[in-house]
């Protein structure tokens, strides 16, 4: 496996939320090219990008940056959720994208992406950000889901910081299929 740091910004302080649209939308062509450099590599079965912000998650460094890992074995969450793919139907997240558009738990939409608390939410705050076509990584979306991605991304994670005095402590993890 793998594991690389991805700098947002020159700036000391900050997260994803704190870029510009330029910024954000340069950082979503990085995790998409890594991602597509990362799954090429002999023994890599999945590529996970994520942010984590605020001390209360662990964060050590207040530098605004991501990590993406490349893993030698699909993570059991992933394989949980295989399992329950082929339990199901092989459209089982267009289904779930689905029913939640047409919930009252939408938080943002746009053209390429829907933003919902998702039914029976684990955590206190949780937001899934789903494409509305079936992608199975960063890498294959296209050029207008990734320029639409970069506001929306933005506005969901200013949002969420707008609902305490502090920034809110957080974990955004990209799950991509293996």
């Amino acid at each position: 496996g793998r594991c690389e740091v991805v700098c947002f910004s020159p700036e000391h302080s900050g997260s994803f939320g704190t870029l510009g649209p330029t910024r954000a939308r340069t950082v979503i062509e990085a995790w998409a090219d890594r991602t597509a450099a990362l799954s090429a590599l002999p023994g890599v079965a999945q590529v996970f990008p994520f942010e984590n912000r605020g001390e209360a998650i662990g964060v050590t460094l207040p530098h605004p940056h991501g990590q993406i890992y490349a893993y030698p074995y699909v993570t059991p969450r992933t394989q949980r959720t295989r399992d329950a793919v082929a339990r199901t139907s092989p459209d089982l997240f267009a289904r779930i994208l689905d029913t939640e558009r047409a919930s009252s738990r939408v938080v943002l939409e746009g053209e390429h992406w829907t933003a919902f608390v998702p039914f029976a939410a684990r955590w206190p705050i949780e937001v899934h950000l789903l494409p509305h076509r079936h992608v199975a990584d960063l890498a294959e979306t296209s050029a207008a889901e990734r320029d639409e991605l970069s506001p929306l991304y933005l506005r969901l994670l200013r949002g969420v910081d707008a609902l305490y005095d502090t920034p809110t402590p957080y974990i955004a993890a990209w799950h991509q299929a293996p």
